[in-house]
């Protein structure tokens, strides 16, 4: 083979792996469907009484089913792969369909949005009163403090790490457990952290500290109504000492989260979403209970009612539920749809 052949060879595999999403990390722009489930004709799914539970490794699908073209219809059951039935009433049906487990039908669309869970009972930060009228926080045998005033406190959910907010006259507080504490004007409302429990932000109204607030009556009218027109704007601090702001009074705890799959901060201005301070993509129709930013930090998927689109304008039809993880230093996506009315198809693409 000559050197020209060999150079067009190489030029046409690499044009190939191209095209074909190849290890340099390009996206797999069709994805892999496995049918978990086709109704037959006239068939229905009873959806309060059905459950999807969706996980990275596993579709876990329990349906309960009828034919909806009967008056009194038989009914049959979906589980663990295989149809059993069938059953004259709807409470024989739920039987087979949740015997040996917990029953956990009617389950919702799980926001995307991370909520921590509570923390166990011996792992909980407790708010106790100091010397000289002042409070502090105990968490694990350390105490942090005294404030002058301790607003809140909470742990991560493997009760590993706490976060809380104080303020004293001069100046407000943001701190953690692990000996990270910031400093800052204004008074300090809801925090949130992130999923592996080492990132947090707080929101924070204004730039006032409690001693000039407890001064405002002393202000002549004008600088008093500039004050308070200040103190209206919002501010996000995070436990490393970033700051971003100020936002307009529209800003609330719900414009700012940490999502299930990502450890970074996202928070929401006018269409514009931010990712770690930096302005990341615009929607003008936004859900973060259905957003799915890939954990490291290049990729996103958003799901509606009528499809679910990803961040390189992948469309695909929408979905039941969405999960995001990492595999192998690759993000995967993986969703379940019900297609045509009919198909239950789990779908995994990795970008």
């Amino acid at each position: 083979m000559t050197k020209t052949m060999r150079r067009f060879n190489f030029a046409l595999s690499f044009l190939i792996v191209l095209a074909c999403g190849g290890p340099w990390g390009f996206a797999q722009d069709n994805p892999t469907a496995t049918t978990v489930y086709t109704l037959e004709p006239g068939e229905k799914i009873l959806n309060p009484e059905s459950t999807i539970a969706f996980s990275a490794d596993e579709a876990d699908v329990v349906l309960a089913l009828a034919k909806s073209e009967e008056q009194n219809p038989p009914y049959f059951v979906f589980r663990d792969g295989k149809k059993t039935g069938p059953y004259a009433k709807i409470g024989d049906a739920l039987r087979a369909a949740y015997e040996g487990r917990e029953n956990t039908q009617g389950r919702q669309y799980e926001c995307a949005a991370y909520d921590p869970g509570e923390p166990p009972d011996s792992a909980r930060p407790e708010m106790d009163s100091a010397a000289g009228s002042k409070q502090v926080v105990r968490f694990k045998g350390k105490t942090f403090g005294p404030y002058i005033m301790v607003f809140s406190a909470r742990a991560t959910p493997d009760g590993a790490t706490a976060f809380y907010t104080a303020g004293d006259n001069d100046k407000a507080w943001f701190g953690c457990s692990d000996g990270r504490v910031v400093s800052f004007g204004g008074i300090p409302g809801e925090f949130k952290f992130s999923p592996d429990g080492k990132n947090g932000a707080v929101m924070v109204e204004g730039k006032l500290t409690l001693a000039e607030m407890n001064n405002l009556t002393k202000l002549p009218p004008d600088k008093l109504a500039a004050a308070m027109n200040d103190q209206e704007k919002k501010f996000l601090h995070t436990i490393d000492g970033r700051s971003f702001g100020p936002f307009g009074s529209s800003f609330e705890a719900s414009s700012f989260w940490y999502a299930k799959s990502s450890n970074d901060l996202f928070y929401r201005v006018g269409d514009d979403v931010f990712r770690n301070g930096a302005r990341w993509f615009k929607a003008g129709s936004f859900d973060r209970c259905r957003f799915y930013p890939g954990p490291d930090g290049r990729t996103y998927a958003m799901s509606t009612y009528e499809n679910i689109v990803f961040s390189d304008g992948k469309s695909f039809p929408s979905p039941l539920d969405v999960i995001a993880f990492e595999r192998g230093g690759k993000t995967i996506y993986r969703w379940i749809a019900l297609e045509d009315d009919k198909k239950i198809v789990v779908y995994e693409r990795t970008m």
